[in-house]
Formats: structure tokens, sequence, C-alpha cells
């Protein structure tokens, strides 16, 4: 009986694996990244907090750092009401992975917007380390560079 049962057992273990297959981690980041965008775009403090972790810093091209609560802070400055606003998208992205943590390289695009037509845009390489923590997935570095 006890045979029979962990053969049961063991067969709806391997059928929900394979129904319900986990998401790779390279899957899981760029997802994640998308989502960190958007925060930018919407001042989505409470996306931002989950995201990035609180021991974040991002490298700006002239050398300038930022921290999580700096950010968190320019999140809730109030918004331009002249029609201006940005969006992000990415290009190029390779994922590297090394088991808990993963390389995003790529270019981030800016399109800075005036009532919601493109006025003009910036191109910058980056690289975002992600880091799986208890169980979740968080960003705790970023470099821009300026390209050519």
């Amino acid at each position: 009986m006890k045979t029979i049962t962990a053969l049961v057992l063991l067969t709806l273990s391997l059928t929900v694996a394979v129904a319900f297959p986990q998401e790779s981690p390279v899957a899981a980041v760029q997802k994640l990244e998308r989502a960190w965008l958007d925060a930018y775009e919407q001042h989505d403090t409470r996306a931002m907090d989950a995201i990035v972790a609180d021991d974040f810093t991002i490298t700006f091209p002239n050398g300038g750092m930022q921290r999580k609560p700096q950010i968190i802070a320019s999140l809730k400055s109030p918004r331009p009401t002249d029609g201006r606003s940005m969006k992000f998208r990415t290009e190029e992205v390779q994922p590297p992975a090394y088991g808990d943590v993963v390389i995003l390289v790529g270019v981030v695009v800016t399109e800075y917007q005036r009532d919601g037509k493109t006025a003009s845009e910036s191109r910058q390489r980056y690289t975002d380390t992600y880091v799986k923590r208890n169980g979740r997935w968080q960003v705790v570095a970023s470099h821009l560079s300026n390209t050519k």
C-alpha cells in the first residue's frame, strides 16, 4: 500500500511539474525589468520599493550615483503638468544567468514625450544586476554609459 501511495504521489508531482513549469530566471528578471521601467514611467513608489533592493545603487554616465531612498523621493515629486513625460524601452538585451544572479546588458532608450508624441530620445548602454533573495528577484545594481 505504501508503495502504491508513493507511486501516486510521485506521478502527481511529476504531472504538476510538467503542467506548471517554473519560469526561468532570465524570463522572470526580464519581466521584472519591464515592471521596473513601468514604475519609473508611472511614478509607482510601491512597485519601485518591491523591485529595487534596499542596498541598490545606480551609477550614471557622469559618475553620479543614487541609492534607493533618492529614487523613491524623486518619484514622489510632482509630475510635470505641461504634457511632458518619459517612456522607456530596452534593446539588444543579453541576459547571462549565474544561478541566483542574472545580469542584463543592453541599451535603454528614453523617449522624451510632449503631449503623447516623441520629442527626442536618448540611448544608453546599461548593466543591471538582479539577485534572488528569499525567493524573490530584486535589482541590486545598475550602471549606465553613454553610447556613441
